[in-house]
């Protein structure tokens, strides 16, 4: 199976997906450097997410787990030359990566990159940090439920929040794996059931070039 839905991702992508030098280099980069690019979104995720972006005419974005800054490529090709991202990655080395690959890219916003936990990063946000109107949560999964909570706070009315990487081929329905990061999964799940800071809220589950897995997606109230 995993191997028909790469071929399906490869064909959706050449048909749908135009080449961008920018996000090629940045693949390329991320792989000369000994990194895996599986961590990554693949590219019609990518374009979701863009399109996510443009379809809400965001202009600042955050983005929790920066990796190599695949997807941060994908979130700045969205926004406007007066758009804002800012990115938190919590491994040094991964942070150093992607730094380099957004100096490269050069894209026309403003990228903030920040190196930390999550959520310290953002506890640690001036009282007058403005909120965002699109958020990303690609970080360690275990810390989803908090990670959560501290994107409410800054969110408005309106403000679309996605979390990736929420199926993990299954595993969450499996009752033997108690993995600190599926754990994590599912008190998600029941975080945002009925949350009153929410006006709606779904999850879907996906099959591609990166398997089987995922992503949680929620509008703020």
């Amino acid at each position: 199976m995993q191997q028909m839905w790469t071929a399906l991702d490869e064909y959706i992508e050449s048909h749908l997906i135009s080449e961008d030098p920018k996000l090629q280099t940045i693949v390329e980069n991320t792989i000369e450097h000994g990194f895996s690019n599986h961590l990554a979104v693949a590219p019609n995720q990518g374009m979701l997410l863009q399109m996510l972006i443009q379809m809400n005419h965001c202009k600042r974005v955050l983005e929790l787990g920066t990796f190599a800054a695949y997807s941060t490529a994908w979130l700045a090709r969205a926004l406007p030359e007066d758009g804002y991202l800012l990115t938190i990655e919590g491994r040094d080395t991964h942070a150093a990566m992607a730094q380099s690959n957004i100096d490269q890219a050069n894209y026309p916003v403003q990228i903030e990159l920040k190196v930390g936990r999550a959520a310290d990063v953002l506890r640690a946000l001036p009282d007058s940090t403005e909120p965002f109107d699109f958020i990303f949560i690609d970080a360690d999964k275990q810390s989803y439920p908090e990670y959560l909570e501290l994107s409410l706070q800054f969110s408005h009315s309106g403000t679309v929040i996605v979390l990736d990487n929420v199926i993990r081929a299954g595993d969450i329905i499996n009752p033997d794996n108690h993995k600190p990061s599926i754990e994590g999964i599912r008190e998600t799940f029941v975080a945002l059931q009925d949350h009153p800071r929410l006006l709606s809220c779904t999850a879907l589950q996906t099959v591609g070039s990166k398997g089987h897995d995922g992503f949680a997606i929620a509008i703020v109230k």
